[in-house]
């Protein structure tokens, strides 16, 4: 007579006490549940009580201590910047001294729009497409191509990099209609380029602002028709992100937005604020249009999309006066299991 095969609980269950025993669940409460799934009474109690017993659980309800405490600063802080400046609106407002600025902008990390950075650019009138074709037209720029096709453009980027002339890309990003098929991104590197480099001249950037001198590895440039699209994401760096031709819609959260990590995918997360079925899934938004010769200043972690309304040339400027570079900011990647180092 074959011997019947012990029974056991399931791991997908052992996973399910354990992690309730960790947030502090009874195990006596634990016990009663299997037991209404079908599990024996004797079984369940001898489940619940070598994990309630184990090593790895006094680790576990410690980490999940630490959790509570640090999600109680967290529920802190977004009750404090519900009271402050940047909640309904962000300000507008002409470049402050930079003593003004780093005291309610930068330290506290608030977004603001400065209305005159961008106005002193001689770019603003010699970045017309129509200009930059005379002047560079012949300068070979790297764009993505092909986006629109591309599942995740943005994360997947590399693959889309493509070599044409500045004024092929200039033609396409003027033609009738949105589209988000061909963008320059920071990540082109267009600044860089030798042949590119006249368009540097063509910025005013003040060092009390941006240090004594101008960092093109730094700096980002942005080209593309009405259309492109960035997806929600957040960078490890405050960036001066400056308007020069065209408009961009720009919808921002604070960092502490916990809704958007829990759906997130390294620095992009998965929710689309332009989906009206998402809307209830999100955490209130912060919207406004930037137009040319504006800049946002955006501090680092805060979650940004970006739509261009127009043509749209930007440029976005992380080379600042203070520290700024925060690449362990990786709060999606830790949550996934990808600790960076």
């Amino acid at each position: 007579m074959a011997e019947e095969e012990p029974q056991v609980v399931h791991p997908q269950w052992r996973a399910w006490v354990a992690h309730n025993l960790a947030r502090g669940a009874a195990p006596e409460a634990l016990v009663e549940a299997l037991g209404e799934e079908g599990v024996p009474t004797v079984m369940a109690r001898a489940v619940v009580d070598e994990l309630d017993a184990s090593p790895g659980m006094h680790e576990a309800r410690a980490l999940q201590r630490r959790v509570a405490a640090l999600e109680l600063m967290l529920r802190l802080r977004r009750e404090h910047r519900a009271l402050g400046v940047g909640l309904a609106t962000i300000e507008r407002r002409p470049l402050p001294a930079v003593e003004d600025f780093v005291a309610r902008y930068l330290v506290p990390g608030v977004p603001v729009v400065l209305t005159d950075l961008v106005t002193r650019w001689p770019a603003l009138e010699r970045w017309t497409p129509a200009a930059l074709a005379a002047r560079l037209g012949d300068a070979t720029i790297e764009a993505c191509v092909g986006r629109e096709a591309a599942a995740d453009p943005d994360a997947t980027w590399q693959p889309l990099c493509a070599e044409l002339p500045l004024r092929v890309l200039l033609d396409r990003i003027t033609r009738p209609g949105p589209s988000n098929d061909t963008y320059v991104i920071a990540k082109n590197a267009a600044l860089r380029r030798p042949a590119l480099q006249p368009l540097l001249d063509d910025l005013v950037l003040p060092p009390a602002y941006f240090g004594p001198r101008m960092d093109p590895t730094r700096m980002g440039l942005w080209i593309g028709p009405a259309g492109t699209h960035t997806p929600l994401h957040h960078d490890g760096d405050d960036s001066m992100f400056c308007q020069v031709v065209g408009r961009k819609r720009f919808r921002l959260a604070p960092p502490e937005s916990i809704e958007l990590l829990d759906r997130s995918r390294g620095v992009y997360s998965h929710w689309d604020p332009r989906d009206e079925a998402q809307l209830a899934e999100g955490p209130p938004l912060l919207e406004l249009v930037l137009e040319p010769g504006e800049a946002l200043f955006i501090p680092s972690g805060w979650w940004h999309q970006v739509d261009a309304l127009d043509p749209s040339l930007s440029v976005s400027i992380l080379a600042l006066a203070w520290p700024n570079d925060f690449p362990w900011y990786r709060p999606g990647s830790v949550l996934r299991g990808s600790v960076p180092t």
